[in-house]
Parts: C-alpha cells; structure tokens; sequence
C-alpha cells in the first residue's frame, strides 16, 4: 500500500491569459506532503492505494441544453489546450483498481464537479441539472495583482483554430481533428456513469460557479489563494490528521470573505476519512 502524486501547474508563459503563481503552487504542494511522506513519482496503483493529482492552472466550463435541462461541463486546461473534462476524471475514478483511492485537488476556476456525478459534501448544494449564475470577476486582472484561474472558451478556441485542418466553431469538432484519439473521452465513447462505489475524491479550489484566485504575491512568491491556505493548514497541523470533511471545512472557513469557497465531493465514508488516508 502506498501513497503516490502527480503534481501539475500550467502558467501558459508568454499568453495573454497567463498566471504567475501555479509553479510556485507546485513546489508548495509538493512540500506540503513530502512533510507527511506522501510525495512519490506516480505508478501503477494497486489495491489500498491512495493516488494524487493535484492541478494549478485555468478551468473552464461550457453549459450544454437538453430541453429544458442545462448541464455544465467542468474542464481543466492543459498547457497544450486539449481540454480534460468531468467526464475524463470519471472514466480515471471507475477504472481505479478495486480498493484504491483517485483524490483530486483543483486550483482552479469552476472546478466544483471536476469529478462527474460525485457526492458533494461540503459545498453549496447545487443541482447537477441547473446551470448557475457564474459568481465571478471579469475575465484576467481583477485589481490588486490578482488574475482569475479561468480561460473563456472563447480563448481556448483561438488557440485551437490554427492547429485543425476544420474550419468550425464547435470545440468538440476540433479537439477531435487536433487530437484524436487523445481527445476527451466526452467526444469519442461512453462513460460508464455508475458511481455507487464511487472511490474519488474531489477537493476543488471554488465551487462550480466562481472563479479561483492568483495572487502576485505583493512582497514574496505569486501564488494560488486557494493552495496557499491549503498548505499553510497541513503545516500547521497538530495532532491527528484532519478528515477530508474537516480540511476543506477550515479552508472554506479562512476563505470566507475571498469570495471563493472550496468544495468536497466523495462518499460519506471517505468524506470522514483523514485526508490521504491508506488504508
């Protein structure tokens, strides 16, 4: 049994949307559990296994109507734009080796619900059908050096467009043309939606309808606000290890009046599990 990390901060140098703090978020993080011992080059994980992706960088979402049902897709944005859905990190979750556990940390915007179909257990109590009003600053510079961890589809379509040999307006047609079978499984194949076991766990930065924060850091390192306040806490630890339930509870917290608040998605028994557990 082990515990294993895939640590990815994306700043997209040079870009009009770029961020300053998601590298030094990276190291922060990676500090933060090589403190408990935590931090290994991931594998291929087994039974009691506990695996780690944690992401600093843009989110991004779209709202797709059937009817009169709205439903938004979360997605990260890597640095090469090939978006990475909610529906991705379902596929990672059902396809965990049985007894092995998929934890995900977003820093990022719009990133409640990274997880498709999982159990919010801190967080606002929104409907999965309801597409809800984006609480958020306008797009980049949002004053007093900090820049939202969002990108417009809009953006991500301008950086796709050069790259298709299809001219089209619709992102699912290009990122099938650019990327193939690399594409988000969203455009290529079913995804089972049976979560009843469900063994991920979903610590986003900001619920689904608002925006997370960089931060030019004033007199020391940029960083992300979010990542920040989850690093300082595991440092400051005392005692047991906090559940996952009670970490995100104390972020939210000290995030109360930043107009971001953090979010838990997992089954009730790992939502009162210490946080990275093995068992």
């Amino acid at each position: 049994m082990g515990r294993y990390a895939l640590l990815v901060g994306c700043c997209y140098l040079g870009d009009r949307d770029e961020l300053q703090g998601c590298y030094n978020d990276v190291d922060a993080m990676q500090g933060a559990v090589i403190k408990y011992q935590l931090c290994q080059m991931i594998k291929r994980a087994m039974a009691g296994d506990v695996v780690l992706f944690y992401f600093s960088g843009h989110g991004t979402h779209q709202d797709i109507w059937e009817g009169p049902y709205c439903k938004r897709l979360e997605a990260i944005v890597p640095s090469d734009f090939n978006l990475i859905y909610n529906a991705d990190f379902r596929y990672m979750v059902n396809n965990m080796p049985q007894g092995a556990d998929f934890v995900m940390i977003a820093d990022s915007c719009y990133s409640g619900g990274l997880i498709d179909q999982s159990k919010e257990q801190v967080g606002p109590g929104f409907r999965p059908d309801v597409c809800y009003p984006t609480r958020s600053y306008n797009y980049g510079n949002i004053g007093g050096g900090r820049r939202a961890k969002r990108m417009p589809i809009e953006s991500v379509l301008r950086h796709l467009r050069p790259l298709s040999h299809v001219d089209s307006p619709d992102i699912r047609t290009l990122l099938r043309d650019i990327y193939g079978n690399q594409a988000s499984i969203l455009f290529r194949r079913h995804v089972d939606p049976d979560a009843r076991v469900d063994r991920g766990i979903l610590i986003s930065g900001c619920q689904s309808n608002e925006t997370a924060v960089d931060d030019d850091g004033k007199h020391r390192r940029p960083y992300g606000l979010f990542t920040d306040e989850l690093c300082s806490t595991l440092r400051n630890l005392r005692g047991p290890m906090m559940s996952n339930a009670e970490l995100v509870e104390t972020i939210r917290d000290k995030l109360r009046n930043k107009d971001q608040h953090p979010c838990l998605y997992c089954s009730d028994r790992r939502a009162d599990a210490p946080f990275l557990w093995v068992r």
